[in-house]
């Protein structure tokens, strides 16, 4: 039976183990490789009622055949989408990323017609990014995960909230991240809506009343 997700932890560990050294010296994950963690299966996993990847069931076929290809759980590919563009493929972002993924426009420079929203390219694109950082990494999975939402080895608790004194509240990480990706998206489970909430940081709040 697999450990309950709780508001603090989960199947994939601990959010104080997962953040280790944030409050203390700076972030220094553990090494996890992606065969460690535990993950649902997305084929399965969207067949479930209400399931948070029924937003993304036009895509789970391309999930799956980049994700084998580049050897990441296509659970895990549809969770950057689904966090990154809620697997809306016209998203552009504030800064122009482009499609599920959120590309940036350095990534964009072979895409068909020039649509980097066009989602076989887009998809395989991050999925090779993905793959490319974690082989850049050791297979390091959670200093790749992290680095996908601008974390960074030794990043303190200062570091990763000093945006939210500034213009740009949001330009802050959000430091319930990896808990909420390993035991919330990983898992099925709908990590902004989820009752307990998933995290104990949650410095994000503040940027709603601003």
């Amino acid at each position: 039976m697999l450990e309950q997700v709780t508001a603090t932890s989960g199947p994939n560990g601990n959010i104080d183990w997962l953040n280790c050294g944030i409050n203390n010296g700076g972030w220094n994950p553990p090494f996890v490789k992606v065969s460690d963690i535990i993950a649902q299966y997305l084929p399965d996993a969207i067949k479930v009622n209400g399931s948070p990847f029924q937003a993304c069931q036009k895509f789970v076929s391309t999930f799956e055949k980049y994700g084998q290809q580049f050897g990441v759980p296509s659970i895990l590919l549809a969770s950057f989408a689904l966090q990154e563009s809620s697997c809306n493929p016209n998203t552009v972002g504030g800064a122009g990323e482009q499609g599920l993924m959120q590309l940036t426009k350095d990534k964009c420079g072979d895409a068909p017609g020039g649509n980097c929203r066009d989602v076989d390219y887009n998809i395989r694109t991050g999925a090779k990014f993905f793959a490319d950082t974690l082989n850049g990494n050791g297979g390091d999975l959670l200093k790749t995960i992290g680095e996908y939402n601008g974390w960074f080895v030794h990043m303190t608790y200062d570091d990763a909230t000093a945006a939210g004194n500034g213009a740009c509240c949001r330009c802050q990480n959000n430091l319930d991240y990896l808990h909420q990706f390993l035991n919330g998206w990983l898992q099925n489970i709908d990590a902004y809506d989820h009752t307990p909430r998933l995290g104990k940081y949650f410095n994000l709040d503040k940027c709603n009343s601003n």
